[in-house]
């Protein structure tokens, strides 16, 4: 038996979109109702499940699994995005880590 935390919690957000968006990117607050692709090193509000017209719906809370720089510690860990994927990061902003192995790390927003 697997164990899959997909679904837990999940809140997602529609906000306006600044720049280029793509579903799966991980996006920053930019301005009021606004958000914007992150770069390294920022702090993250959440990743864009759907992006259209100018919008994107912005999954704020729950379960993540995304592609890592290395392994991180299990536990609260402070994440942030690093050359298009999580890392561990001072910049960045703490997150329950539950799982974790070379390339993945799964966590709660």
């Amino acid at each position: 038996m697997d164990i899959n935390f997909l679904g837990y919690n999940e809140n997602v957000v529609t906000f306006k979109v600044n720049g280029t968006i793509n579903e799966g990117d991980f996006v920053k607050m930019y301005s009021s109702d606004t958000v914007a692709a992150c770069s390294d090193g920022d702090a993250f509000i959440g990743v864009a499940v759907n992006v259209r017209d100018g919008f994107a719906a912005v999954q704020t809370a729950g379960y993540i699994e995304a592609s890592a720089s290395a392994a991180v510690d299990v536990g609260y860990n402070t994440l942030a995005l690093s050359s298009g994927v999580i890392a561990e990061s001072e910049s960045g902003r703490e997150y329950l880590v539950i799982h974790s192995d070379s390339s993945t790390v799964g966590f709660i927003l």
